[in-house]
């Protein structure tokens, strides 16, 4: 097989998702010519995707050297060393792209979203247009769009921009997200009620006492025992990438399983089979058009000391999720006015204002209780005070096709 011919069967892997055989083909192209522009560009995409940044820098520093000016070596250059957390450099090297290909206009949403950071949301909401209209389709650059027109408060613009993304993709979560924003500042309650689905997606689901325990107080408190001692557990988070303010972090908690995880995973199983169970499908809704049957989770743990919250966000990635409550401070109570320590629902997050005129949705924690959403959904936790610790299971359920 020729060289071009390999490169073309790689592509068309990798275009259809089937990135493992891409990259052997890719790998056995670069044994024969390393400085391959292609093979190398396209193999450092997916280096990237994977979180493999030494090996992408690697070959897109290759291809760039083999050619200086193929302009897709110069973009996901850019890509790599803004994942490297170097914006002044990815920055340079998108505008590399943009001399090497004025036609391209991938870069300007790199360059948008480094606006963005510098809080130049004019200057970033010109770039993302710019964006738009050499690839009219690209979701990125209309998510981002929306982003910054609600900070700039041009509610229509950000609606209009989410409606660009949810004509390709009706379920997309980031574009639903910023849809409720716009029409709550809209004041059109009643499409942002059915989004949320209160009463019905998002809801409380209580658990019974599992096997072996006397108690929810029991139990629980041998489950925060664990989450405490578990070997994943992390207190150095990058706060631009986790929503955690002020404690612990603890990814992947079912890889290492006491005997009380090993019961939570039981019960949040069955909890969770019985609460899809009882959902009616509408093809024309971004979360009962997807209910599955079968899903896969993706779960860790939050630690909360005094005066920690969790920032508005939502989960991009998954279809529901949730939040179980393990440990709550004896100053958290549906008493209190503040609601400190509460789950707040529909405040936005990610810089954007809340304009909203009114009061937000909120959930006293309980335990033995989860709180489930569609991810799409707004949330976050009030800061508490007075000591204690609140300790929660968050997770993700992900559709499995």
């Amino acid at each position: 097989m020729q060289l071009s011919e390999a490169l073309s069967l790689a592509i068309s892997h990798q275009n259809a998702g089937r990135d493992q055989a891409a990259a052997e083909i890719y790998d056995r192209i670069l044994e024969i010519d390393p400085g391959n522009p292609p093979a190398a560009t396209l193999r450092a995409r997916i280096h990237l995707k994977r979180g493999e940044l030494e090996d992408a820098d690697r070959l897109t520093s290759a291809a760039i050297r083999s050619a200086p000016d193929f302009m897709q070596a110069w973009n996901a250059r850019g890509d790599v060393l803004d994942a490297r957390q170097q914006p002044e450099a990815a920055t340079a090297a998108w505008r590399r792209s943009l001399m090497t290909g004025p036609a391209n206009t991938g870069p300007f949403v790199g360059i948008g979203n480094q606006l963005q950071l510098d809080k130049k949301t004019d200057a970033a909401t010109s770039a993302y247009a710019r964006a738009l209209i050499g690839q009219p389709g690209n979701v990125s650059a209309a998510n981002n769009l929306a982003q910054a027109l609600l900070i700039e408060d041009d509610v229509n613009g950000a609606l209009a921009a989410t409606e660009r993304v949810l004509e390709r993709h009706p379920t997309h979560v980031r574009a639903t997200a910023y849809q409720s924003i716009a029409l709550e500042e809209l004041g059109r309650y009643d499409e942002v009620d059915r989004l949320i689905a209160q009463g019905s997606a998002t809801r409380p689901i209580r658990f019974p006492v599992p096997a072996g325990y006397a108690d929810h107080a029991e139990f629980n408190a041998a489950l925060s025992e664990e989450i405490r001692n578990h070997p994943n557990i992390s207190g150095e988070l990058d706060p631009l990438r986790r929503a955690i303010r002020g404690g612990a972090f603890v990814p992947q908690l079912f890889d290492h399983k006491g005997p009380a995880i090993a019961a939570f995973e039981r019960m949040l199983s069955e909890g969770l089979d019985s609460y899809i169970a009882g959902l009616a499908k509408d093809p024309s809704h971004p979360f009962f058009a997807r209910i599955p049957e079968r899903y896969a989770v993706n779960i860790w743990a939050n630690i909360l000391g005094d005066e920690g919250h969790q920032s508005a966000h939502i989960h991009n990635a998954g279809w529901l999720s949730g939040t179980y409550y393990a440990a709550i401070p004896e100053t958290v109570s549906p008493e209190d006015e503040e609601r400190a320590g509460w789950l707040e629902f529909n405040r936005p997050g990610y810089g954007i204002p809340h304009r909203g005129t009114r009061p937000l949705d909120a959930v006293c924690p309980e335990l033995g209780m989860a709180v489930v959403f569609p991810s799409y959904v707004w949330h976050s936790t009030v800061p508490f005070r007075g000591g204690g610790e609140r300790i929660s299971i968050a997770f993700d359920l992900h559709v499995d096709d």
